[in-house]
């Protein structure tokens, strides 16, 4: 097994039991991360993020296919599901994860889906209406950043 595999298998055992601290042991203090709501997340950052997630989560389960690895890299197919919270409304969410890996962590991360497609599910009609509007998305971008930030200084992340 290479070593993109096994980092990427580990990272999403951990995240189907939610559990945010063996998913961050997978990270180099150097890493970045960047999704379509989070993006240019430092290592700190990133850390505190799937933490918050990860205790916030509601009906949540994942189901993950490895699609390519190897020493340096893995490539992962996912999909989440979960109750989304304000509006309690089920997602299921197709995310695609490319992983650099260096000295067996993660150092950068990119994960894609289809906005407009979560915003729909998410938000029901209004998602559907403007989920495909680039300042909605901005706007869900920088709520999530003030949660981000707020959760960093809640609890003293470092």
């Amino acid at each position: 097994m290479s070593t993109g595999h096994s980092v990427a298998n580990n990272f999403y055992r951990a995240f189907a039991r939610r559990d945010s601290a063996d998913m961050n042991a997978c990270y180099s203090d150097e890493a970045t991360f960047s999704d379509p709501i989070f993006s240019g997340l430092t290592a700190r950052e990133t850390k505190a993020m799937w933490e918050m997630l990860c205790s916030s989560a509601k009906d949540f389960s994942l189901t993950y296919e490895i699609a390519d690895a190897g020493e340096s890299h893995a490539v992962v197919n996912w999909i989440a599901r979960y109750s989304f919270g304000p509006t309690d409304r089920q997602v299921e969410n197709k995310v695609s994860t490319q992983m650099e890996i260096k000295a067996g962590k993660i150092i950068r991360q990119a994960d894609s889906f289809s906005f407009p497609r979560w915003a729909r599910q998410a938000l029901g009609p209004v998602g559907l209406i403007l989920g495909a509007l680039p300042f909605f998305k901005r706007k869900v971008q920088s709520n999530a950043h003030a949660r981000l930030t707020k959760y960093l200084k809640t609890f003293g992340q470092s």
